[in-house]
């Protein structure tokens, strides 16, 4: 008997509506996590140049909420309101991050570190169809509560140019900080700045092997510091996780985080 694939929620993410169709393929479980680059060395840091300096990360974590593969891919400005695909063949696999005891803890990923690291609970998903597109969701709990004071992203490391170095350390919420006003009444939602969708190519679901996703913290800091080599050459710098006050590097990095360009999932067959 083929069992439905419900969006359920990380605490509420999803009308229940929303569910995985079934064009005759199988219903699976299989294991997701989620990793640093390939190239990485767990326990050491990443060291990189971008634009013109030299970096070396020493801490770089990202939470993530919940993971899915879409069939279809959201037609630009079609989402006016809302965040969730309504119709029930659309998300092909999901992992909501949620626990078998039903809390929604998600996933704290090593961005410095190649191993994979899995989700608290299985992902479910369909043979076929094949997806076209992944997306990531950076939430700690219900998608739409505009309050999350949690980091979502932390870094810390060192940026060099031209003979001199200083430090650097940030953390990233996605709350009301960062919700937008538009035009409407009610303006944009919370869940358009959590949710990173248009992540391609995308697997398919197989019968064996799970779903990975990779994060490279190298694409957050594709940025010029500006003219910090020379202003303030050893003093620490620190992002700024308010836009209303950001500096043009935390507001790049933030830009990074909130694009598809870090983002990237395989199918892995001994996961």
């Amino acid at each position: 008997m083929r069992r439905a694939l419900f969006v359920m929620s990380v605490a509420a993410l999803a009308p229940a509506s929303a569910c995985v169709g079934d064009a005759g393929g199988q219903t699976v479980d299989f294991v997701v996590a989620a990793a640093g680059p390939a190239d990485a060395v767990g326990g050491q840091p990443l060291a990189f140049s971008q634009s013109g300096w030299d970096i070396v990360l020493s801490r770089a974590t990202l939470h993530v909420g919940a993971v899915y593969l879409i069939q279809t891919k959201p037609v630009s400005g079609g989402q006016a309101t809302g965040c969730f695909l309504t119709n029930a063949g659309e998300y092909v696999a999901q992992e909501t991050g949620t626990s078998p005891a039903g809390t929604a803890p998600g996933l704290d990923v090593d961005l410095l570190s190649p191993a994979p690291q899995p989700f608290p609970e299985m992902g479910h998903g369909v043979t076929l169809p094949s997806p076209l597109i992944g997306q990531v969701w950076l939430v700690h709990g219900d998608i739409n509560v505009a309050a999350d004071l949690v980091p979502m992203l932390v870094v810390e490391g060192n940026a060099a140019k031209d003979g001199v170095s200083f430090p650097f350390t940030g953390s990233f919420t996605i709350g009301t900080n960062h919700q937008k006003v538009g035009a409407l009444a009610g303006g944009d939602p919370i869940c358009k700045e959590r949710i990173i969708s248009g992540i391609s190519p995308v697997p398919a679901v197989q019968t064996t092997g799970g779903l990975l996703l990779r994060i490279d913290p190298r694409s957050l800091f594709n940025f010029d510091f500006g003219d910090r080599a020379t202003s303030a050459p050893t003093a620490p710098y620190r992002f700024n996780d308010s836009p209303a006050s950001w500096d043009t590097a935390s507001s790049d990095l933030y830009m990074a985080l909130t694009s598809t360009a870090p983002y990237s999932f395989s199918w892995v067959a001994d996961l």
